[in-house]
């Protein structure tokens, strides 16, 4: 029944599109489409569409991520500076984003195989503009009401996940008892927010969050890979090394220019001008994005077109999880993701406090990292289109445990180059873990598989961030940490050899 009423959603959509470009609205959309088109087998896109499908996904990723993982890093001192807080309860924000994400990533995921993605991505703008603005209000006292809006709004998208988690795991429950079970969660959850985080600073902080756990699940590489991977069979590599440069466009831009807004403006204001980014984005998707190929009416890029919709090709989440390789890829990357995003949450901190780096300087290195992953992204998508996608998997996992042992040796002289060699290791290794997953189990469950996978890297995140944060308050230096990341990516390239094809892909491709 469910399947059912997704389908009739993504008729609805092509039909709402017919009628907004019907009405003179601005749509960037192919000529001669038709909501007749969305039958298995449709007409091959325009060939600009698929690759501005890649791109938007690019955008989102530049801010879903840069917002909420890497980009924002750049504020950290200037919070630190003025609240005092220790390092380690700061980055504990981290870990509470991303449990959350992990946790509620298998459920996002069945709405990524039901919902037009779209939506999701609109969602998730919308959810950090709030996010955004919400920082530049943060303060220790009376309660601010748009923090206290959004302590609301994130009880209400937890308590939706709620009713979906209860919807997969007891189906014999009703509709109105899920709901009803979610309210009761989310009323709960507000009490004790009243009772024990209102008017705290750093609470506050960890508020937004959570509420950013919410716009990465939606707007993030999950929603983005599916989307992307849905309009190309040939050169899918490349398609989504192109949508992943986006996370280092975030962390590259983003702390490059914003320490010159906060040292005009000050780091609230910083802030708010920030928040406008996603509104421009929920706008170029309204008028962009009509969803997947099937719910457009076209067939993705070298599709055997006797195949249809690829969502009915590849292994059900029941026959995935019984495989070596999808506990191979989870558990890589758990290891990895520890590891990665512990070095960019701390990279900001360790240059600035550390080393004594300004922060315009913190940020161009920052800045140079985010531009090598940037390029390693797209020349390791477009080298796994032609040559055995695992092996360069395995080479960017050792190329970026060297750069780990030069980053824990703490020499000022090697801080810059263990980071490009890091981004360069990185860079590949994100681009290829969305690829392993998509490549290798297919696209008929790929929301819940890839939402299963998430929830593995993203505990490896949060874990990663936090953990080094109190490591760092219990040594008074990164040296113990970092060794451990290096530690942790060793034992990674253990388990990637592991990983291997499960499904033949040769036969979705066209015979041109």
């Amino acid at each position: 029944m469910r399947e059912v009423e997704g389908a009739q959603l993504g008729v609805r959509g092509v039909d709402h599109a017919v009628i907004l470009a019907r009405s003179g609205a601005c749509m960037i959309w192919p000529r001669g489409y038709s909501s007749m088109n969305n039958a298995a087998g449709g007409r091959e896109a325009p060939r600009y569409y698929p690759w501005v499908v890649a791109v938007m996904g690019m955008l989102a990723l530049f801010l879903s991520n840069g917002m909420t993982a890497t980009g924002i890093t750049i504020f950290d001192p200037s919070l630190l500076d003025e609240f005092g807080w220790a390092r380690g309860d700061f980055k504990f924000r981290d870990f509470l984003n991303f449990a959350v994400t992990a946790t509620i990533a298998p459920f996002i995921g069945i709405l990524i195989d039901r919902v037009n993605p779209r939506y999701l991505l609109m969602t998730g703008c919308g959810l950090l503009t709030l996010g955004y603005v919400g920082y530049s209000l943060i303060a220790n006292g009376g309660p601010v009401p748009l923090i206290e809006a959004i302590a609301v709004i994130t009880a209400l998208g937890l308590g939706g996940v709620v009713v979906v988690a209860l919807g997969s795991l007891a189906p014999g429950l009703s509709r109105s008892v899920a709901i009803a079970i979610a309210l009761a969660l989310a009323a709960l959850g507000l009490w004790l927010y009243v009772q024990n985080w209102m008017g705290v600073a750093l609470k506050q902080v960890y508020l937004i969050h959570l509420m950013f756990s919410l716009a990465l699940s939606t707007a993030g590489s999950m929603t983005v890979i599916y989307l992307v991977s849905s309009w190309f069979v040939k050169h899918r590599g490349l398609a989504i090394g192109i949508a992943l440069m986006g996370t280092s466009l975030g962390s590259a831009v983003l702390p490059f220019v914003n320490p010159y807004l906060i040292e005009a403006f000050g780091w609230r204001q910083a802030y708010l001008y920030n928040s406008l980014m996603p509104i421009v984005l929920f706008v170029l998707v309204f008028l962009v994005i009509r969803g997947t190929p099937a719910q457009a009416g076209y067939k993705a890029v070298g599709q055997n077109e006797a195949l249809g919709d690829l969502k009915q090709h590849g292994l059900t989440f029941q026959q995935a999880i019984r495989t070596r390789t999808f506990w191979a890829i989870g558990l890589s990357g758990f290891l990895s993701y520890f590891a990665i995003f512990s070095f960019v949450q701390h990279y900001v901190l360790h240059l600035n406090k550390g080393f004594g780096f300004t922060l315009k300087e913190a940020g161009l290195q920052l800045f140079l990292f985010s531009l090598v992953a940037m390029f390693a992204k797209l020349a390791n998508g477009a080298i796994a289109d032609r040559i055995d996608r695992h092996k360069v998997f395995m080479a960017c996992l050792v190329i970026m445990f060297v750069g780990l042992i030069g980053l824990a040796s703490m020499k000022r002289e090697w801080v810059t180059i263990s980071a490009v060699v890091i981004g360069l290791g990185w860079g590949g290794l994100f681009t290829l873990y969305n690829m392993l997953a998509v490549n290798n189990f297919g696209l008929r469950e790929i929301g819940r598989i890839n939402g299963s996978i998430s929830f593995m890297e993203s505990i490896g995140v949060g874990l990663g961030s936090w953990i080094t944060g109190k490591l760092f308050d219990e040594f008074g230096s990164y040296q113990v940490p970092f060794a451990g990341l290096a530690c942790a990516l060793a034992l990674s390239i253990v388990i990637g050899t592991q990983i291997k094809s499960e499904v033949d892909e040769r036969v979705l491709a066209s015979r041109d």
